[in-house]
This record gives structure tokens, C-alpha cells and sequence, in this order.
């Protein structure tokens, strides 16, 4: 209520008639500060009824109105770009400020803010711009944001989510667990694990953190949580045990982190790791896409999902892998060439069908059913945006994203992704 008070947040008048938020800082009561556009009212909080009948007419936003992230957003927008600051065409929520030669980047998500840049005294100053405008935490030096660990050395930058996953430990209380060296048992698939009796837990619930996880920071779950969430609407006692798998790696894995490696930002590739495990699922034989994009052979995207139709050979599952994982290079290209220089679009694919397919610009009938998704990728082929090389299945990253994987492959997988132990 103090916030609510401190924003000046509503009004109170007789109802008319017919009137049905690299350092971070956190901006406090985020959805608070948003001016609206209707004419809403509301009854008088619990404890603060003066007893005269009257309603609260808003003035700002509140949280729980659907309006509220949309108007703080334009208000927060509105601020910046009187400091300076300009919006990335590609990512609505990244904006860039720069002063003759030195750039500042700045990063929100909802209402936590993330800045970074060479000048520190220039940061600080837009921390204090910020701060006189919107109640926000004390800045400082970026070492933990969104629940991820952030460590810097000269060369190198770590990301790891320990503290997150000993918490996730604890809820399920596996801290003193037995840990296991790989997330899932070789060669499984979500048919695996169908039968049995019915599970009545926090099935849903232990998938949606696992998720996060893997999406976030740990690329080496991905395969295992994707492959297990398809049974959230039947799970049973056996793909319960094998969530708790999950957990076990995950106690002996812990401390583990991405390696980032310092590199030349202006004159660096992208790369695309794409594979495809052809209909892998003896229930519904849908093929599993898995890929791995890497700026300066640092991962920073990967995706695993079911493809929505039945593929009818390993070439077309892995064309139909390749055509969504194209869309987010280029995407992620358009970002990243707004902040530094992208040199090359790489993209590294272990099927020589499907190589040879994208090449020969005869149409066949037998991919016909799949025709747009392959004249696309021959279209940005041809226009040179990117080039696609075959690699071995040996060094295919994207392996690990598609089937589960023997201990040493998947170790030697996981090297690959710059993780450290």
C-alpha cells in the first residue's frame, strides 16, 4: 500500500453512471509506474474503505490488470529514449546508447535491468538517471541475474545455476542422493516409459523447473526434460524415476558451467549444429529436431522439439529440423548485427542426402509435402546468407539433442559446448 501511495496510484470519485522495471539494478513496484489509457475503477482495498460508496478511479497502472506490463514497458521506453538510448530493430527489449565511440548496452526483462559497457562512469550516470526517475534497488556489479551465476576472469566468462538446482534438490529432497552420470538411459525415448501405473505428484511442476534449467544454462538436460514432458497428461512411476534421474545427474553435476571464451567480437561466424532423430517413437513415429546455434563457438540458443508431422525419411526429418532451425539463426543474426559484426552463417549438418537434397534444385515428388520448408532453405542458400557444410556425426553437437547418448559420446559432446566442470 505504501508503494501504492508513493506512485499516486488512483483517485477517489463517486462511480459514474454506466460505467461498467555489466550491472544490474531492479526496478521496484515495475507495473506501478504505467499511466493508462481507459477509465477503470475499482472498490477501495480492504482496510482503507473510507465507508462513503465511492470507487477508486486508477490514474496507473496495478499489478493484475492486463494492461499493466504493456504500460510500464512504454513508459520505461518513453524514459530511455530521452537518455539516448535506441531500441534494436530485432529485440524490442535490448537498447543501445552510444557517445562518439563508446556504446552502452542495456538489457530489461520485466523489471530487472542489466547494463553493460567499457565507460563505468557513464553507467553509473544512467543508474542515476534511472534512479531519480523510478524506485530502484542499489545498482551493482553483475553477479547473479535472473537466478543465473555470473563470473568474469580476464578471458573467460562462466554462467552456472548451482544455487538453483540445490534448491530444486532440496524441494524434492534428493540432496543426498546417489548421482548419476547421465541424465537418461541410453537409447530411450518417451515410449519408454508409458507404461506403468499412473503417477499422482508434481509431475507437471518438476518439468516446467527442469525446463528452465535446460533452456537456460543446462544444454546437457535438454534432450532428457524434452523427452519426458511429452507425458504430463499420463505420467507414470516410471517416468517419475526417470525425472528423479534427472535430479541425480544433476547432484553430481552441479558446479558445472558454460564457458564463454573471449573472441573478436567484429569479425566473428555464427554457426547452426542441427540433427534429427528419425521416428525414434515407435507410438507416434514423429521425428525429434534438435539444434544448437554458437557465436564464436560459444552456445547461446539451443531448441529441442517434436515435429509436428510424420516424416517419411531421415532426409525429410532432418530438412524439416533444419528450416526452423534456420529462422532462429537468421533472427539471432539480425540481433547480433546490431551490436557487433557478423562474418559468416554457418551451418553444420551430418545427413548427406539431405546436403546433396538443398543443392540440386530439381524438385522431387517424393518431398513435395515439405516443398515450401526446402525451397526456403534453398533460397537463403542461393542468396548466400548461409552456407551449409557437412560435418561427421562424430562432431555433430546437436547429437545430444536428439537421442539419448552412451556416457563417453555424451561426454565428449558436452566438451564441445565449452561446459566445464
Amino acid at each position: 500500500m505504501e508503494s501504492m501511495k508513493e506512485n499516486d496510484v488512483w483517485d477517489l470519485e463517486e462511480l459514474p453512471m454506466g460505467t461498467e522495471k555489466l550491472f544490474l539494478a531492479d526496478v521496484k513496484t515495475a507495473f506501478l509506474n504505467g499511466e493508462l489509457n481507459e477509465t477503470i475503477y475499482m472498490d477501495q482495498p480492504k482496510g482503507y474503505d473510507d465507508n462513503t460508496g465511492r470507487k477508486c478511479k486508477l490514474k496507473k497502472s496495478l499489478y493484475g490488470l492486463k494492461q499493466a506490463p504493456c504500460q510500464w514497458y512504454q513508459k520505461f521506453l518513453n524514459f530511455v529514449n530521452k537518455l539516448g538510448f535506441k531500441q534494436l530493430n530485432s529485440e524490442s527489449c535490448i537498447f543501445i546508447r552510444q557517445v562518439n565511440s563508446n556504446k552502452i548496452f542495456m538489457a530489461l526483462y520485466v523489471d530487472d535491468l542489466l547494463l553493460g559497457g567499457s565507460d563505468v562512469q557513464e553507467i553509473n550516470v544512467i543508474v542515476d538517471m534511472l534512479s531519480k526517475e523510478f524506485k530502484m534497488s542499489k545498482s551493482e556489479k553483475a553477479s547473479e541475474f535472473l537466478g543465473i551465476r555470473i563470473e568474469f576472469t580476464s578471458d573467460n566468462l562462466f554462467l552456472d545455476q548451482e544455487s538453483y538446482i540445490l534448491r530444486l534438490l532440496k524441494k524434492y529432497k534428493m540432496l543426498d542422493c546417489n548421482p548419476s552420470s547421465i541424465p537418461i538411459e541410453t537409447k530411450a525415448t518417451a515410449a519408454t516409459f508409458e507404461k506403468g501405473n499412473h503417477f499422482n505428484g508434481p509431475y507437471r511442476e518438476l518439468v516446467g523447473s527442469l525446463l528452465y534449467l535446460a533452456y537456460v544454462s543446462r544444454t546437457d538436460i535438454l534432450f532428457a526434460v524434452n523427452c519426458l514432458s511429452q507425458l504430463q497428461e499420463h505420467p507414470t512411476d516410471a517416468a517419475w524415476c526417470a525425472l528423479k534421474k534427472i535430479l541425480r545427474y544433476l547432484k553430481g553435476t552441479a558446479k558445472m558451467k558454460i564457458n564463454y571464451k573471449k573472441c573478436n567480437l567484429y569479425d566473428s561466424d555464427l554457426s547452426l549444429y542441427v540433427d534429427a532423430d528419425w521416428g525414434s517413437n515407435s507410438n507416434d513415429r514423429k521425428s525429434i529436431s534438435g539444434y544448437l546455434i554458437m557465436f564464436c563457438n560459444n552456445p547461446i540458443l539451443r531448441c529441442v522439439n517434436k515435429q509436428k508431422c510424420i516424416a517419411l525419411s531421415s532426409t525429410e526429418a532432418e530438412i524439416i529440423a533444419l528450416s526452423k532451425g534456420v529462422q532462429d539463426l537468421l533472427w539471432i543474426k539480425d540481433i547480433a548485427s546490431e551490436i557487433v559484426c557478423v562474418k559468416n552463417l554457418i551451418v553444420y549438418e551430418d545427413n548427406q542426402p539431405c546436403i546433396k537434397c538443398i543443392a540440386n534444385e530439381n524438385n522431387f515428388v517424393r518431398m513435395k509435402h515439405i516443398d515450401i520448408k526446402l525451397k526456403f532453405i534453398r533460397d537463403i542458400v542461393s542468396r548466400n546468407k548461409i552456407k551449409i557444410e557437412y560435418i561427421s556425426t562424430g562432431n555433430q553437437i546437436a547429437d545430444m539433442l536428439t537421442k539419448a547418448l552412451p556416457k563417453t559420446k555424451f561426454c565428449e559432446l558436452l566438451k564441445l559446448c565449452n561446459f566445464k566442470t
